[in-house]
């Protein structure tokens, strides 16, 4: 046994036999089961900071499986603040891909609320210079303080912003350790797994081709999920958790029918979308990242919008409004050139009056 394995077993309480179990399974290298995952993540809950980093820490140095990602996003849902929103999409990634882009997931999620309700669920930037909650809050807008104006926020405007601090309170002992590890963990992708209003449709941007597969596969163990993109961004010397407007991109849809569900897998360029291929341009803050979005909302034509209206498309086809995905880029440019998008930032300003303690105006 190397000194490292010694090391975590060490940390584990070895009065405790079940959980010497998982701790051995994992070391060992062996998968834990859904049911496995679910119980380990109620008993990091409860663990010491030294014992929640020496599991995640095996994890890991295992490799993370679908069932163990599975396990701890039904957990994590399972623990959160509810909320009851219906039929909703989302659009978070895992982020993660220290490639320095605007922030396309939130411009994609305030288009898609032009054709249907959203519930973007997000958090401040951990790794990259311009986070969902950053972004958003800089073009004027403001998370819900709490569940009634998240829901009056849906009704009034198709879009609500679910801040994952405020839904996954369970979490806050887990973060000091996260922060203390100073290395990716299975934390770090849960994040599109976790929306407490347990969305029907979703694009999830994840940051390598390998997580595309084990993402989808957790898919089915998740409640009311009925499709979902899993996309990843590649070229020679990067990687991107969205589609890629310069190159290829590898999709997993998953579609569920009742209890019957079927993954697809292809790869996917600018072509597919009836685009031409854009050039990424580097962000370097969440103002910049604003700033940029705002001028495509205005109708800007540039290489973001391209970026932009790739990803919409997948999005509008995700939730079945689109037929395809060029349709879904047609779709999108309505919802750009029309100034709709740009509207719904007025509408969230009013949001952001009555959650400030102003008179909703009408």
């Amino acid at each position: 046994m190397s000194e490292t394995v010694a090391k975590l077993k060490s940390k584990v309480n070895t009065n405790n036999l079940n959980q010497n179990n998982l701790m051995d399974k994992i070391l060992e290298k062996n998968d834990l089961s859904f049911e496995e995952a679910y119980e380990l993540f109620g008993k990091l809950l409860n663990e010491s900071e030294i014992k929640i980093g020496a599991y995640l820490t095996a994890l890991q140095m295992k490799g993370i499986s679908s069932d163990e990602i599975a396990g701890f996003a039904k957990a994590m849902r399972d623990n959160a603040v509810k909320i009851e929103l219906g039929d909703v999409i989302d659009t978070c990634g895992t982020g993660g891909d220290g490639s320095k882009t605007i922030n396309v997931s939130t411009a994609v999620s305030l288009i898609l609320s032009c054709f249907t309700k959203v519930a973007k669920h997000g958090n401040v930037s951990i790794t990259s210079k311009s986070g969902s909650v950053n972004v958003y809050e800089t073009m004027g807008c403001k998370i819900p303080e709490n569940i009634e104006v998240a829901k009056l926020s849906l009704e009034k405007t198709n879009f609500t912003f679910l801040h994952a601090q405020k839904y996954h309170p369970a979490l806050k002992k887990i973060m000091p350790v996260r922060n203390e590890l100073k290395f990716k963990t299975i934390f770090n992708i849960l994040g599109p797994l976790a929306n407490p209003a347990s969305p029907k449709y979703q694009i999830i941007g994840v940051n390598s081709s390998d997580l595309c597969d084990k993402i989808a596969r957790a898919l089915p163990r998740l409640q009311n999920i009925e499709r979902a993109l899993v996309v990843n961004g590649y070229g020679e010397n990067y990687t991107l958790d969205e589609l890629n407007p310069n190159g290829n991109s590898k999709i997993v849809e998953y579609n569920k029918n009742g209890a019957e569900f079927e993954f697809k897998e292809y790869i996917v360029n600018p072509k597919d979308f009836g685009l031409k291929n854009s050039k990424i341009i580097p962000c370097n803050s969440p103002k910049e990242s604003a700033e940029r979005l705002i001028n495509v909302f205005s109708g800007k034509i540039n290489e973001d919008r391209n970026f932009i209206l790739m990803n919409a498309a997948a999005g509008l086809y995700a939730c079945k409004i689109a037929s395809d995905f060029i349709d879904g880029v047609e779709i999108a440019k309505e919802a750009l050139d029309s100034g709709a998008v740009l509207k719904k930032l007025d509408e969230l300003e009013k949001v952001k009056k009555y959650d400030g303690g102003e008179q909703y105006e009408k």
